[in-house]
């Protein structure tokens, strides 16, 4: 049986992941994926370079897959506090998941230039869904007026620095995150009177 082009992707990905997880995010070469993934390391290296470009690869397709599974059938939030409470779902699943929780843990190096370099894929994927939650609310009166994607940035800003900076301060914001978290971003977002 033969390995479409497309499938070799996603087999490749999920063994990605797969090493990732079982070594609890610590480095995993290509030839451990491959093997994984039961395809030759010439098979993966005519489609990622290096196992730094599979993993930024696999760290795009978790982002937005965990982001469409919470607003793809969410509809548009009928008020700010539902807009803020879809956002603080969309940084409580990126935060249980297992898989970026080990990368921040173990490859900084690999995270550090989505907070200090570049916007990746998936923050630009992010920013855009976010541009266009906020442009709705605008339009419906329930988020400030100005610019929606200068917004939406301040907002990815936001939510990102939680997640990045949270083991910091678990022990003093405990259970209370996510009130916190609401309460920053309905405060940025809050028409003005």
């Amino acid at each position: 049986m033969s390995i479409r082009n497309g499938e070799i992707g996603d087999l490749v990905l999920d063994a990605a992941r797969e090493c990732l997880l079982r070594s609890g995010g610590r480095r995993v070469t290509v030839s451990e994926v491959a093997r994984r993934a039961g395809v030759s390391r010439p098979t993966v290296y005519r489609r990622w370079p290096d196992i730094s470009e599979i993993l930024r690869g696999l760290l795009t397709r978790e982002v937005l897959s965990i982001v469409d599974a919470v607003v793809g059938d969410a509809g548009p939030p009928a008020d700010l506090d539902a807009l803020a409470d879809l956002i603080i779902e969309v940084v409580s699943a990126l935060r249980d998941s297992e898989l970026l929780s080990s990368l921040w843990r173990e490859q900084r190096d690999l995270m550090s230039p989505y907070v200090f370099e570049r916007l990746g894929t998936s923050q630009q994927g992010v920013l855009a869904t976010l541009s266009d939650m906020l442009a709705y609310a605008q339009e419906q009166g329930r988020v400030r007026r100005g610019d929606a994607k200068r917004m939406a940035s301040m907002v990815l800003l936001i939510a990102q620095s939680f997640l990045q900076s949270e083991p910091l301060v678990s022990d003093i914001l405990a259970d209370g995150w996510s009130a916190e978290l609401h309460d920053a971003i309905t405060g940025y977002l809050r028409p003005v009177a």
